[in-house]
């Protein structure tokens, strides 16, 4: 039976000729999702890290989806903060990464306050309205952090090195904290001045990944809301959010929320990447950008792409190395090579004279040394 119902899933899989696909390129991880034209029905999503490769992952996770639809012609968006450069090199649609977020909750959520999403090196906190016209949900204000990566899954991953606890195991051990410590959630170096001295006094790892989360929540409620009252209910979004749900749980309690007040949506670590594969059904199909190209094609406008990076990097390196040397022409000649200059030419009274004007940038303890060699 059950080789009956893959052999139709595989048919199935076979037949589609059409897809919308999103690619959310984040500062830690790449998504992908791939929605039916007709239904808008997620028929493909995957979730890896990129290890700084943002360019490789989008290739290998183009490859991934051809493995499960070989012949499917695919309109693609990019969005993140990864990929507005790579779209215009590839010359698809890009959308920003909140208006993808706002389209992907009002087609799942009837209602939303307030989103809470966080990010491998980011925190966002978008605030909705109801548009007086339409009654939908619209965003009113967005609050997203700084140049630190505090408050975000790169502040998990921080502390999760300093408890010496693997990042998969993390939620687990918070979830059986029982006593809260006050632990900065600004920076994983001052959060780690603060866990040091509690882990020498003995304080439970457990308490301590709680006292993390908690930490998180502080600093994303103050730090980012402002003074902006978050409405309810509250969606939460985002991979630390998705793999953490304790941390959601903190969230609840802090912000006193009840479960009516909370909304979960279907695949939350996706949701940026889906917004951005529907947010096709609104861009013209007449336009340049929204062609419909296969895989292969696709994969060859990221090579290309690739070589052209690669010849800007060339060129920006020959800048940089020509400048450098420029500045080394400008500086006093070294030891040596002005050793070999007074050497030669002080056998040669008055051409040493000569030699000094032609030698640029030449500084004046240089010029003292250099007359009392040729006394």
């Amino acid at each position: 039976m059950k080789q009956v119902i893959k052999v139709m899933v595989l048919e199935k899989i076979q037949k589609v000729k059409k897809l919308l696909a999103g690619i959310d390129i984040g500062s830690t991880t790449t998504k992908i999702v791939a929605v039916a034209p007709e239904s808008g029905e997620i028929v493909y999503s995957d979730y890896k890290r990129h290890n700084a490769a943002q360019v490789q992952s989008v290739k290998k996770a183009l490859e991934r989806l051809a493995l499960h639809f070989p012949a499917a012609k695919i309109r693609l968006c990019l969005t993140g903060s990864g990929a507005k450069l790579l779209a215009e090199r590839l010359k698809i649609p890009f959308v920003q990464e909140v208006v993808a977020n706002s389209i992907a909750l009002r087609q799942q959520c009837d209602e939303v306050g307030t989103a809470i999403e966080l990010g491998g090196q980011d925190a966002k906190i978008i605030f909705f309205k109801k548009d007086e016209t339409t009654g939908q949900s619209v965003v009113s204000d967005m609050r997203m952090n700084g140049s630190c990566a505090g408050g975000t899954g790169a502040f998990i991953d921080e502390v999760a090195s300093i408890l010496k606890t693997p990042i998969e195991e993390f939620d687990a051990r918070a979830s059986r904290g029982k006593c809260v410590y006050d632990i900065s959630g600004r920076c994983g170096v001052y959060a780690k001045t603060d866990i040091q001295p509690l882990l020498n006094q003995g304080v439970s790892r457990a308490d301590l990944a709680l006292s993390a989360f908690h930490a998180i929540a502080k600093q994303t409620i103050g730090g980012l809301a402002q003074g902006l009252d978050i409405e309810k209910p509250v969606a939460f979004e985002g991979g630390p959010l998705t793999f953490n749900p304790t941390l959601v749980e903190v969230f609840k309690e802090r912000l006193q929320l009840s479960e009516e007040d909370v909304i979960i949506p279907k695949r939350p670590e996706i949701m940026i990447a889906y917004g951005a594969a529907i947010s096709l059904n609104s861009i013209s199909k007449q336009e340049e950008l929204t062609v419909e190209l296969t895989v292969e094609e696709l994969l060859q406008r990221i090579e290309r792409a690739e070589a052209e990076m690669k010849l800007e990097k060339m060129g920006n390196m020959r800048q940089h190395r020509s400048f450098l040397l420029r500045k080394r022409n400008r500086s006093f000649w070294n030891a040596t090579v002005f050793q070999n200059i007074t050497g030669s030419s002080r056998k040669k009274g008055k051409w040493s004279v000569l030699t000094l004007v032609l030698t640029p940038a030449v500084r004046p303890q240089s010029l003292c040394s250099w007359m009392k060699m040729s006394r």
